[in-house]
């Protein structure tokens, strides 16, 4: 079992950025907005947090998701990174989450995943019938 376990909450301050790793998979890289409550009387803050995702994961991200939707993060990795900033040499850093499962929040929208029409022709493909689904889901 992983000891790292965390699920992020958040709003998408971007699209989706796209990538393609040396090997030749997919990867996706999100920039998630966290709002954190306020302490005592003082004001809320924003953390931001870089989310990455390879794979099938991160193809159906990219194609699901943008700028604004709200996306609960579930996260296996967690790692800090720290750079200096290319105009001014300030010190900056991030913490940044390797996804796991990334799922869009039904309480501020809907979504239809399409598994129930994927089924229905993968059912209709086995018996024979006309379908459109890829070669490879039949």
């Amino acid at each position: 079992m992983n000891p790292i376990s965390v699920t992020v909450t958040g709003r998408l301050g971007d699209d989706p950025r796209t990538f393609t790793t040396r090997d030749g998979t997919d990867g996706v890289e999100l920039r998630l907005a966290l709002d954190l409550p306020a302490r005592g009387s003082g004001e809320g803050i924003t953390r931001w947090v870089k989310v990455t995702a390879f794979g099938l994961l991160a193809s159906r991200t990219a194609e699901s998701v943008r700028k604004g939707d709200r996306v609960t993060v579930v996260a296996d990795d967690l790692v800090a990174e720290a750079w200096a900033a290319s105009g001014s040499g300030e010190p900056r850093a991030r913490v940044a989450l390797r996804a796991r499962e990334i799922a869009a929040s039904m309480a501020f929208d809907s979504l239809r995943t399409g598994f129930a029409a994927r089924r229905a022709a993968r059912l209709a493909a086995a018996n024979g019938e006309a379908n459109d689904l890829p070669a490879g889901e039949q």
